[in-house]
């Protein structure tokens, strides 16, 4: 019988030891509380520069005047909306700790059960790290040191107090794929000692006996 001897990139396809292709995780949701109504989901999007709040939920909380605006919002079915006005300095709760935030106030009927879009200054804000595969926000909240030459304290990059929100709405059992090794393996062409390869996922020498073994 002919032996063929292939290389760790053939033996990395044939065994599948590529990332398995995951689904869509979905959109991402974080619980928020306010002091005058129950708690609520808020849409987390990267993409959007504002804070979003209906005009239905501002009455409920029973907020001070709003502050006007020459603002106008293009919606993505190209409709263009103009704010009542926005909320300022309007104070919320995600976990353990409460928050500030600027509210862009347009009157429109929001889905209930998620009336609220956090923009991403909020994620920066809270120093959000996200982990996508599990479904995980942790929120952490910086030391500062006693500097005062500038009259202003420092900060220090170990946070004092974190919390994980463990469950995120919607993530439910999907998963994420993992692009950057499946490219790695992918665009490799003769150097099977490149860093972009993390050599955990693949054994070139025991994978070339296992697929020898198996052909014999």
């Amino acid at each position: 019988m002919a032996r063929t001897t292939m290389n760790e990139h053939c033996s990395a396809v044939i065994l599948n030891k590529l990332p398995r292709k995951l689904g869509d995780p979905g959109k991402f949701l974080i619980p928020c509380e306010f002091s005058e109504m129950d708690e609520c989901l808020a849409l987390a999007d990267l993409g959007t520069s504002i804070n979003l709040m209906p005009f239905s939920v501002w009455k409920a909380l029973s907020l001070p005047e709003l502050t006007p605006t020459c603002m106008t919002l293009e919606l993505a079915y190209r409709s263009v909306s103009k704010p009542i006005g926005i909320a300022k300095d309007v104070s919320f709760k995600v976990g353990v700790f409460h928050f500030p935030a600027d509210f862009v106030v347009v009157d429109f009927e929001p889905d209930p059960r998620v009336p609220l879009i956090l923009r991403r200054c909020f994620l920066k804000t809270s120093r959000a790290l996200i982990d996508v595969h599990k479904g995980e926000l942790t929120l952490q909240v910086l030391e500062f040191s006693n500097t005062t030459v500038s009259g202003n304290p420092t900060p220090i990059d170990d946070p004092i107090v974190s919390t994980t929100l463990p469950t995120l709405t919607s993530f439910g059992d999907n998963d994420f794929l993992l692009f950057e090794e499946a490219d790695a393996f992918l665009g490799l062409e003769d150097d099977p000692d490149s860093p972009k390869i993390n050599p955990f996922y693949y054994d070139p020498e025991g994978d070339i006996l296992l697929l020898e073994a198996i052909l014999n």
